[in-house]
Formats: C-alpha cells, sequence, structure tokens
C-alpha cells in the first residue's frame, strides 16, 4: 500500500462574490489586509483630494471590492484602521468625502469620514 498524500483545497471566493480576493479559509482571519485596502482604493485618492469632482469606475470597483469584504464590525474597524494608516500619506485629502464614495458609487456600504483624529471602535 502506497502513501499518498492529497493537497488540501485552496479557499475559493465567495459564491456570488464580486470580490477579487480570496478569503483566507480561517473564519477568525481578516478576509483583507491594509495593502489591500491600499490597492483597491488607491483610484479613490483623487477623488478625496478634490481633484476629481466624482469617484472613478475604478474607484467604485474598488469600494465595492471592499464592501464585499466587509462583513463584520470588526471588518468595518479593520477598514477604518487601515484607511487612517494609509490617507496621510497621500497628501491633503477631505475625510468627509469618504462617505460620499458609497453614495456616488450607488453602494450599500458606508466608508466613514475617517481622519487622524476618528475613533475607529464606534
Amino acid at each position: 500500500m502506497s502513501d499518498v498524500t492529497v493537497a488540501a483545497e485552496p479557499c475559493q471566493n465567495v459564491p456570488n462574490s464580486r470580490a477579487l480576493l480570496s478569503p483566507p479559509c480561517n473564519n477568525d482571519v481578516s478576509r483583507f489586509s491594509c495593502g489591500d485596502v491600499t490597492n483597491l482604493l488607491s483610484p479613490c485618492w483623487s477623488f478625496l483630494k478634490g481633484e476629481d469632482a466624482s469617484p472613478s469606475s475604478d474607484c467604485c470597483i474598488g469600494a465595492e471590492n471592499i464592501a464585499d469584504l466587509t462583513n463584520s464590525k470588526k471588518d468595518e474597524q479593520k477598514l477604518c484602521e487601515c484607511l487612517k494608516a494609509a490617507l496621510p500619506n497621500i497628501g491633503k485629502y477631505d475625510p468627509q468625502r469618504l462617505p460620499q464614495i458609497d453614495q456616488k458609487c450607488e453602494l450599500d456600504f458606508y466608508i466613514p469620514p475617517v481622519s487622524a483624529t476618528y475613533d475607529c471602535s464606534k
């Protein structure tokens, strides 16, 4: 009798999800990293800085993917903390434009007006 090792199936995207990222198998682990947040929302930076009147389609797609990956209060808090860490690196921006992304992109998802002093635990 030979010993055969079968590789575990890789984790798959959630059925019917529009997300581009595969969630981890362990439900205790967040489904996204701060790097994912930065990469997915970087097309929104020009809107947040007031350079564009509306979010670009790439911004809306990134926000939609973040919305798909953010399914718990813990995920929302992590998103907030990731934004709080990333946004100072883009220069001057208007935190009040963050909630406009979900409105203008017609998403059923709230992105809070994160600034350096915003309390992500709320």
